[in-house]
This record gives structure tokens, C-alpha cells and sequence, in this order.
């Protein structure tokens, strides 16, 4: 990966030189082994795009912001909610609160949308953890890679959500705390999604034609189908969060789900 002028050059061996320019970039996410020039990485963070760098199974191995503002709020209000919050007695405990309340909320949406198929799914902190909702339509490594997929793509979605928010290199070099919170939205955010990859998975076995999301472009295609509404959503969920932190009131049922 190397910076041609104001674009991202991707070069791979026997094959033509992709440009991508950076103005048109919301985020990158780079998987498995790849060189990446200084450069490169430079004319992201100046261009405020945040990369999110996965290990080759699609776990998420480190985020890199950028450095310039995207911030659509002037105050930078959730940044200076969470720094003062968080740092504050319980303040972390609030923000597992808040975690654990989007995540039985958005729980109770699905079992609400899909019934039985979410007996035995789980919640459990940062993880997907809806793989087992699948179990009935595909097999559990498949399941698991979709899964694991996913959770990268949401991770690049949910970098790009916090820089949106203010919360660029400079800020989360001040957030000195023992939270995720790019890995919790993606979590949260992948619920939004455990629907429609359950229904297509359940099509497929019953011998319609669809989308096969053990190919990643087409896992890809399946993620950018719902990639505004996650977006708006997302925004939702960490305006919320603000408000959590500023009240510190109940969390209300209703507050936004695809």
C-alpha cells in the first residue's frame, strides 16, 4: 500500500495497480499481511481516515485514526463526556451499563423478529456472539467465519463513526481508560445485521438463489446493502451514549434499531 498523490495505491504482484483516492475514502481495512508505506499511513491520518487492521481470521488486530477533524459536532461533547465521566467514581460501571442495556435492547428486538431461532444465542461483552442464531441454516465454521467477517467490516464502520464524532488520534491518545468502545459499536452494530444474514442463510438451505457470504465480496455487497441505516444508527446509539453519561437516566426501550 503506498501514497500516489492524493490517492492510495494498492499493488499486488502480477496484477494492475488499484487507485482509490483519498477524498472519496470514509475508511480502510486491512486484512492478513500487507506492506504498508509510512506514507500511505500519513496521507490517511492527514486525510482524517481511520484504518482498521485485521489478522488474517478477520479479528481485529489495531485501529489508526487520523488526525484530522471530522468531528460533526463543534463541541465536542461526547469526547469531553466520556473524559470526564469516565474518569469520575463508577464512571466505568456507567459505561458498561450503557453496553449492556443497548445490547438486551437490541436482544429483545430480534427475538421479537426472529422467535426461536435466538434460543440459545448469547451477549456476551464485546464478541458478536450471534453465530449460534445461524447454527439452524449453516454449519458452525461457517458460521464462525461469517461471523468473524462481519465483526471486521463493522469495526471499519465504527471507526469511521468515532472520528465522525471528534474522537480522532489526538483524543484517544487522552482517553486513558480500559474500554472499547469502536469494538463495542461494532458489536452493537452487528445485531443490526444477524437478520438479514440469518434470512439469507435460510433461503440458500431451502434452495433459493442468493447472496454467498463465504464469498467476501458478496459478504461485502450484503454489508453495504444496510451500511446507511448501520451508519444511522450508530450515530443513534453514540448519541445516546452522551446523553447517558450526561443523565445517567434508564436506559428506554424504542431509542433505535434497524
Amino acid at each position: 500500500m503506498v501514497l500516489d498523490g492524493p490517492a492510495l495505491a494498492v499493488r499486488r504482484p502480477q496484477q494492475a495497480t488499484v487507485f482509490y483516492p483519498l477524498v472519496r475514502l470514509a475508511r480502510v481495512i486491512s486484512q492478513g499481511p500487507v506492506d504498508w508505506h509510512c506514507e500511505a499511513l500519513l496521507g490517511c491520518a492527514e486525510a482524517g481516515v481511520p484504518v482498521v487492521f485485521l489478522r488474517g481470521d478477520g479479528a481485529v488486530r489495531a485501529y489508526a485514526f487520523g488526525g484530522r477533524r471530522l468531528g460533526r459536532d463543534p463541541h465536542d461533547l461526547l469526547y469531553t463526556r466520556l473524559r470526564a465521566r469516565l474518569a469520575r467514581p463508577g464512571g466505568m460501571a456507567r459505561y458498561g451499563a450503557w453496553r449492556d442495556a443497548m445490547m438486551q435492547v437490541a436482544l429483545r428486538v430480534l427475538h421479537r423478529r426472529l422467535g426461536d431461532a435466538l434460543t440459545d444465542c448469547r451477549a456476551d461483552g464485546p464478541a458478536l456472539g450471534f453465530a449460534a442464531i445461524w447454527s439452524g441454516v449453516a454449519g458452525a465454521q461457517e458460521c464462525a467465519s461469517i461471523e468473524r467477517r462481519l465483526h471486521g467490516l463493522l469495526a471499519g464502520l465504527s471507526a469511521q463513526l468515532l472520528a465522525e464524532a471528534g474522537l480522532d488520534a489526538a483524543r484517544w491518545c487522552k482517553l486513558d481508560f480500559e474500554f472499547d468502545l469502536a469494538g463495542d459499536l461494532a458489536a452493537l452494530l452487528g445485531w443490526a445485521l444477524a437478520e438479514p444474514v440469518f434470512l439469507t442463510l435460510r433461503d440458500r438451505a431451502g434452495g433459493v438463489s442468493v447472496l454467498d457470504l463465504n464469498d467476501q465480496r458478496q459478504l461485502i455487497a450484503l454489508f453495504e446493502i444496510h451500511a446507511e441505516d448501520l451508519r444511522r444508527l450508530g450515530r443513534r446509539w453514540l448519541h445516546q451514549l452522551r446523553q447517558w453519561l450526561e443523565t445517567c437516566e434508564p436506559w428506554r426501550e424504542g431509542g433505535g434499531f434497524i
